[in-house]
């Protein structure tokens, strides 16, 4: 749908606007640079719209990878989306987003999601590393607490460029129900694989009750960490 594109490219320029009018009200420098991808091993949720955007914008070499990385992810999903801690264990565990570029950059990071949008910090980048917090003790752990402000939160992450593209993704979210009649919302490397998946896009034209069959037909629908169709 082409107004669901615009409305994508819309969200993620306010939500650049709004985090560039707060640094500088202030005063902070973010010290996220390119070739710094920690928080690329996370799990990230997307929205349907947002992942057809992001396709759409990908080289065949990363659909290639997609190919392989989004089975692994939906079956990880599939068996683990029961478990309280299933997204803090796989971010330690260092998995990189099949995104990623040999030279730790994002291969598609004009088009990249709300979610990836909302991850900033002040601090030195090597907090940001898969099981760095955690593994603080002494002396270390206190002077990463001693650096941590009000507008922190969670942890060393900028809390209002977090907070502003959650809102905006849950708007994002309310919209495209309004125009396609649902959304699918689940993690960014499987929903990016299903997208060029033929049972999955027919489902998609069938509407919100055949997405939802397909889904659990996989055994990711529901869960705390499994797709979900609204």
């Amino acid at each position: 749908m082409r107004s669901l594109e615009q409305l994508v490219a819309q969200v993620h320029r306010a939500q650049d606007a709004r985090t560039r009018r707060y640094l500088e009200h202030a005063g902070l420098r973010v010290s996220c640079r390119a070739g710094c991808a920690f928080c690329c091993h996370a799990l990230v949720t997307v929205g349907l719209a947002e992942a057809q955007y992001l396709r759409k914008r990908l080289e065949p070499h990363v659909l290639e990878r997609l190919e392989v990385e989004g089975v692994a992810r939906l079956q990880r999903i599939r068996r683990e989306k029961h478990s309280a801690d299933f997204p803090g264990r796989y971010f330690a565990e260092a998995n990189p987003c099949p995104l990623l570029t040999p030279e730790a950059t994002c291969s598609a990071y004009s088009a990249r999601p709300l979610a990836c949008r909302g991850v900033l910090t002040d601090l030195e980048a090597h907090y940001c590393a898969p099981g760095a917090i955690p593994e603080l003790k002494g002396e270390k752990l206190l002077r990463y607490r001693q650096q941590l402000r009000p507008y922190h939160g969670p942890e060393h992450y900028l809390k209002r460029p977090w907070r502003s593209s959650e809102r905006l993704a849950h708007s994002l979210w309310a919209q495209e129900q309004a125009l396609r009649g649902f959304t699918v919302v689940g993690e960014l490397a499987s929903m990016l694989y299903l997208l060029g998946q033929e049972e999955f896009q027919a489902a998609l034209v069938q509407g919100k009750r055949a997405v939802r069959d397909h889904l659990k037909g996989l055994g990711v629908l529901g869960g705390e960490w499994g797709f979900w169709v609204d």
